[in-house]
């Protein structure tokens, strides 16, 4: 063979290899920079027809939004051991599908966990969840938790059906549409209920002080939730929010100007039967009454996910006279905002204990369309109180009793009315702040504690 040819293949088989890494490493430097420029990001709060075009679009490099998903090195033994027994014997072989099956045992390994707000969603159930946060949707309109693993409701909409119907902050869901709701969770509760305009829902309620179950019938229709009402009763401002929705702060801050005029020697916030919603929405409304204060606490167990959260300055009500009325339907959002204003002494909490909502979930899309919603933190008051099942206790508890709804009365906004700036109400923020202790010398956030980890 003529030595050109020798050195030619000589220097081939030296350059081939380099030319192919630098190739390699430019491709992967390109892909880099787009996602740097690009990155993909899955907002809950985007409206479902194009969150599911996001997600379509995502499918191929779903991979990069996921968490580890390597095999864990555990037994599976006795898993695939009743698999291959169910599928040998079981009689109704036309039940078991496989898809079901992997859902089924997804589902038993997120309940295990036994925390009521950590749940693995079916495509379809994720898709039900992700209409309930945009606003606007077709059901019965009411809040729905978990106490002691009995479903419950934390409160019905105002003006939905579901309160026009009777149903009532406390009462316990026993059955839905004749079916025991003993296992079922919110999710699962929340798509049973939920359903067309026009369609009618039995539920069979347990309500305190009854001796028999009840039948509630309600009729489904639109459910559009309206953020915020407010009056002027006299000089006394009073604010009623039904939820700490997407619209809020802008109803909010379009009324800020017209009660600013009326020059209100005090403000009532009703936070009564409000679920709860967004925390930027409670945020951006507590930072009009906190001057650059603690609203919140969070504890989890990953870097990122504790923390304060402060109030902005320079709010337009920092110096009025401020009362919130909170019962047992105010949950998450709600008892976050009361809380803070009681542990800063800005203001005084009439009503009952709060329904004690006090965890944070995160919602992780899955590459086939479910999703996981994990328990990631725990919210804390500004001085470390935990909110999760122990609730906000007001300053002064007034009852309202059935005899008071019937009759149309309300002893707690007359109280509140009565209360708001006047010298009783100063000296008992005033001697409840000499008594204590700084919050954070206080009660001081424990690296010992267990924290658990919103619609």
């Amino acid at each position: 063979m003529p030595h050109y040819e020798r050195n030619i293949r000589l220097i081939l088989f030296l350059i081939l290899p380099i030319l192919g890494f630098l190739l390699g490493w430019s491709l992967s430097q390109k892909t880099t920079d787009n996602h740097k420029e690009n990155p993909i990001t899955v907002n809950i709060e985007t409206p479902t027809s194009v969150k599911e075009q996001l997600l379509d679009e995502l499918k191929p490099q779903i991979k990069l939004i996921k968490r580890n998903n390597k095999a864990k090195d555990v037994d599976l033994s006795i898993f695939w051991e009743t698999w291959n027994l169910l599928e040998e014997n079981f009689l109704h072989q036309d039940r078991f599908k496989v898809q079901k099956q992997i859902y089924g045992a997804a589902q038993g390994l997120v309940n295990s966990l036994e925390d009521p707000y950590t749940v693995f969603m079916t495509p379809e159930e994720t898709k039900k969840f992700e209409e309930s946060i945009s606003g606007e949707f077709e059901g019965v309109g009411a809040e729905i938790g978990m106490k002691k693993g009995q479903l419950v409701i934390i409160s019905p909409i105002k003006g939905a059906p579901a309160e026009l119907a009777g149903l009532k902050s406390g009462d316990a869901i026993f059955k839905i549409d004749g079916e025991q709701t003993h296992g079922l969770s919110i999710e699962e509760a929340v798509t049973r209920i939920r359903g067309p305009k026009g369609e009618k829902v039995v539920l069979t309620i347990l309500r305190e002080g009854e001796k028999n179950p009840l039948d509630i019938t309600i009729v489904r229709d639109n459910i559009v939730v309206k953020s915020l009402e407010w009056k002027m009763e006299g000089d006394i401002a009073v604010l009623t929010v039904s939820q700490f929705g997407t619209e809020l702060v802008r109803e909010f801050q379009g009324a800020m100007a017209e009660i600013v005029l009326q020059k209100p020697r005090g403000m009532i916030l009703d936070l009564r039967n409000n679920g709860g919603g967004l925390l930027d929405a409670c945020v951006k409304i507590a930072s009009e009454f906190l001057d650059q204060q603690v609203v919140v606490r969070t504890k989890g167990r990953k870097f990122g996910d504790s923390g304060d959260i402060i109030s902005s300055r320079d709010g337009t009500f920092l110096d009025v006279p401020l009362i919130v009325l909170v019962n047992q339907g105010s949950a998450s959002a709600s008892e976050i905002f009361s809380g803070a204003i009681q542990d800063h002494k800005r203001g005084v909490l009439l009503g009952q204990k709060t329904f004690g909502k006090g965890s944070v979930q995160n919602v992780i899309p899955l590459s086939d369309g479910s999703s996981l919603k994990v328990t990631i933190a725990e919210w804390l008051t500004p001085s470390g109180r935990s909110i999760q099942e122990k609730g906000i206790d007001p300053d002064e508890v007034i009852e309202r009793s059935e005899d008071d709804f019937d009759s149309n009365n309300d002893p707690v906004m007359e109280r509140a009315l009565k209360l708001i700036g006047t010298d009783e109400m100063k000296e008992r923020l005033s001697s409840e702040a000499e008594k204590e202790a700084t919050p954070e010398e206080e009660h001081p956030i424990s690296t010992e504690e267990s924290g658990e980890a919103q619609e």
